[in-house]
């Protein structure tokens, strides 16, 4: 059915919040149009691509989305 079935997104974790921080990404989904799921998604993966140092990738991002 899938090209690739590895590439099927699956829950992986999930992450708590205090409220000062919910309502900072409910302003960026707000702000963005983007779905939350989808904003923390893009958000983990560019920390994790930064963190390693191969950050210049052509990724999709969030400041493509809001610009």
């Amino acid at each position: 059915m899938y090209q690739d079935p590895k590439r099927i997104r699956s829950r992986y974790g999930a992450i708590n919040l205090d409220e000062y921080e919910a309502r900072l990404i409910d302003a960026m989904v707000d702000y963005t149009g983007i779905e939350r799921a989808t904003l923390l998604r893009q958000l983990i993966l560019k920390e994790a691509l930064e963190t390693l140092g191969i950050s210049d990738l052509d990724t999709a991002s969030v400041a493509q989305h809001a610009g």
